[in-house]
């Protein structure tokens, strides 16, 4: 009886850890398009890492987790740098030109760039002919988002240039993600996440302030919807989220947590749509069936690879 109790109290949390990723990572690209309204949108990401980054390392403090030894205190900066640093203050900057269902898309790149990079890496990987079909199918969705003339918030069109600083941010977290697992990080994934996010905040504050936005900031000006999408990314968002990820890694095949890449900007986009007022191309609707389909092929096609290997 207590195994069974045990059981189903155990899948409870995967599905609420599922509900987590799914639902709240998907919707934080709509909370930072309200973040950013009334705050400069690299202080605004700053502030959010930093802060999420202090609650994780408090709590790793009062739970006890070992701390950093030598490099690994370096590593998981520059993870923190890679991953949440320039992931999200790519997003974050995107979004100010971009709609945000459209930006979520294009971070649904990273399973493609990883497979990518994995291929022309320092040991490559040879893909195969489902994952091929998927790059092609990933890069020709992403041109279609890229290029001139595709639909942005409202009815405007987007900069080429702007769209492709959400794809240098997905390339990123994916070459950081490949890196980190060749290298010792930290013994505690909550003090290796903290570090990189306070990293991350810290790198994004520089170039917030190199940018100008510090001497702007006026916080008469911030309004209180602004506030609380701040604390909703910070503890929702990286908090609660990371948290959740770095549960089911523990407990689920890598291959399928990483379905919340195409779950993602499905939720954003209904979002954007409905609460801000995006408008959803017929070209964006293709490029999204692409994009979508091309990250399924390839999460399955690692799935199966990972199967087999385990035999």
């Amino acid at each position: 009886m207590t195994d069974a109790r045990d059981e189903r109290g155990t899948l409870a949390r995967v599905l609420l850890a599922f509900a987590a990723i799914y639902l709240i990572w998907g919707s934080t690209f709509l909370a930072i398009l309200v973040a950013i309204s009334t705050i400069p949108p690299l202080t605004m990401c700053a502030a959010r890492l930093l802060s999420a980054g202090a609650i994780m390392l408090a709590w790793a403090r009062l739970r006890g987790e070992p701390w950093p030894h030598g490099a690994e205190w370096g590593r998981a900066a520059l993870v923190g740098v890679l991953l949440p640093g320039l992931g999200n203050g790519s997003v974050t900057m995107g979004e100010t030109h971009v709609a945000s269902g459209l930006v979520a898309l294009l971070l649904a790149t990273i399973p493609l760039w990883m497979a990518t990079i994995a291929a022309f890496g320092p040991k490559p990987v040879r893909p195969g002919p489902q994952v091929l079909a998927g790059l092609l199918l990933g890069f020709g969705g992403t041109v279609l988002l890229v290029a001139p003339g595709v639909a942005g918030a409202g009815a405007a069109a987007v900069s080429p240039l702007w769209a492709l600083i959400p794809v240098a941010g997905a390339f990123s977290w994916a070459w950081g993600s490949l890196w980190s697992r060749r290298v010792k990080l930290p013994a505690s994934p909550v003090v290796s996440t903290g570090v990189g996010l306070v990293a991350g905040g810290v790198l994004i504050a520089a170039f917030g302030g190199l940018a100008g936005e510090w001497s702007h900031l006026d916080p008469s000006r911030i309004t209180a919807g602004s506030i609380g999408a701040l604390a909703y990314l910070s503890v929702f968002g990286s908090v609660v989220g990371f948290s959740a990820y770095l549960f089911l890694l523990r407990r689920v095949s890598p291959a399928i947590v990483s379905t919340y890449a195409f779950v993602n900007p499905v939720v954003a986009m209904v979002l954007g749509t409905v609460f801000a007022g995006e408008t959803i191309t017929p070209r964006m609707r293709v490029a999204a069936v692409l994009v979508v389909a091309s990250v399924a092929l390839i999460t399955l096609a690692r799935a199966r690879r990972a199967v087999a290997l385990s035999r």
